[in-house]
This record gives C-alpha cells, sequence and structure tokens, in this order.
C-alpha cells in the first residue's frame, strides 16, 4: 500500500474519532491486502458511530476482529461490508453508492472496480455526514433557562 494510502484524518468536532482516508483509485493491478480490509472495516463501523450523532440509532452486523496476515478474508466478510454499507444508507439518507454486490465461496472474488465503488461509497457517506452535523443548528441559549453549556 502506498504511504499516503495510509494517512489518517482526524474527524474535528465528534469525539476525535479517526477514519483512515479511504482508497479511491484502486486499478486491476493493485492488491487488496490485510490492511485495506481492515481499513475499510474500521471505516464502516466509525461512519455508524458518527450517523447516529444525527439520526436515530440503528445497528450494522458484527466484521469481527481486524485481520492478521495469518487470516484469509472469506466472501461472507465482504458481504458483510456490503450489507453495512446498505444498512447505513438506509437509516441515515440515501446516498447514490452503487449497487450492493453478493459474493459466494469459491467465485470469482472481489475486483478493483468493486473496492473503488466501496471505499468511494465510504468517502462519499462520511462528507455527507460531516457536513449534516457540521451544519446542524444549535441554540445560542437554553429554553426554559439554565447555563449554557459550550
Amino acid at each position: 500500500m502506498r504511504i499516503k494510502d495510509q494517512k489518517k484524518i482526524l474527524l474535528g468536532g465528534w469525539g476525535g474519532v479517526a477514519c483512515q482516508t479511504p482508497k479511491t483509485n484502486w486499478v486491476s493491478t493493485d492488491y487488496f491486502n490485510i490492511e485495506d480490509y481492515n481499513r475499510i472495516i474500521g471505516n464502516i463501523a466509525e461512519l455508524r458511530e458518527i450517523a447516529i450523532q444525527a439520526y436515530p440509532t440503528f445497528s450494522i452486523a458484527s466484521m469481527g476482529d481486524e485481520k492478521t496476515y495469518s487470516d484469509y478474508i472469506y466472501a461472507d466478510e465482504i458481504n458483510t461490508i456490503e450489507s453495512n454499507l446498505t444498512t447505513i444508507c438506509n437509516n441515515t439518507y440515501p446516498f447514490a453508492i452503487g449497487e450492493q454486490k453478493t459474493y459466494y465461496p469459491n467465485q470469482p472474488a472481489t475486483d478493483y472496480a468493486e473496492f473503488n465503488r466501496i471505499e468511494s461509497a465510504c468517502l462519499t457517506i462520511y462528507q455527507n455526514l460531516q457536513g449534516q452535523l457540521s451544519g446542524k443548528r444549535r441554540l445560542s441559549f437554553i429554553l426554559g433557562g439554565g447555563t449554557l453549556l459550550l
């Protein structure tokens, strides 16, 4: 993985939640490795945490622990990623993130175009949620009196 793809961005104003910058420039010669998988599942989990600050609480399917180089990535784990992206959209705003795909064991695997779609979807959702939360209006006083907390 390229160094620039491993940069971290800090989501200011939301408790310092850290997401990793999605890689949105996949090409056919790129390899999908453990760091890529861990980045994607981490970002999706963080997107859910950000989303419930603006929308009613909802849950996503467990994506398990981060992988190590001794682990394999299975079709059902990629399907969970796909499902969780759809769940976030269904519970927030219907962002245009492309069509959810389903993968099966011992069948053709996810390709670079699908990784571009998944990671671009994460970026789109993040940018839109960030805009919604930063544009959220707040009263500069408390209704009914009391102390103003800034």
